[in-house]
């Protein structure tokens, strides 16, 4: 299981299940989300799995682990060819950069949050 599998999972939480997601587990998350490695995405699947194991997110558990099944099923790729899932190729050009994992999901985070933009404007104490 790659930790790659892992954070994409979740981020399929935050794009299409974040009414799950309480209001305090949101706050938590954007505080966390500050705590995310740059390039390291080992660390950032164990942040988020951690991040889940709390009883009062059980429902966000079942539905990352049916995420991460699923994704992980569908992202046996032959070794031998250079194409994705669907025989899709990458849509970033070769010379650029992927997107990070962290910005990824920092670009989650930040789109799928229930707060308003006034709130978003103000520090956290």
């Amino acid at each position: 299981m790659s930790s790659q599998n892992s954070i994409q999972a979740f981020i399929q939480i935050l794009n299409s299940q974040s009414q799950l997601i309480s209001l305090p587990d949101w706050e938590e998350l954007q505080q966390i989300r500050s705590n995310f490695p740059e390039d390291d995405d080992e660390e950032i699947a164990e942040i988020l799995e951690d991040w889940l194991q709390a009883a009062s997110r059980s429902q966000l558990l079942a539905a990352y682990t049916q995420n991460l099944e699923i994704i992980t099923a569908e992202s046996f790729i032959d070794v031998g060819k250079n194409l994705g899932i669907a025989k899709s190729t990458s849509q970033t050009p070769p010379d650029k950069p992927s997107p990070s994992s962290k910005e990824l999901l920092d670009n989650a985070i930040k789109l799928n949050a229930p707060l308003s933009d006034k709130q978003k404007s103000q520090p956290t104490q």
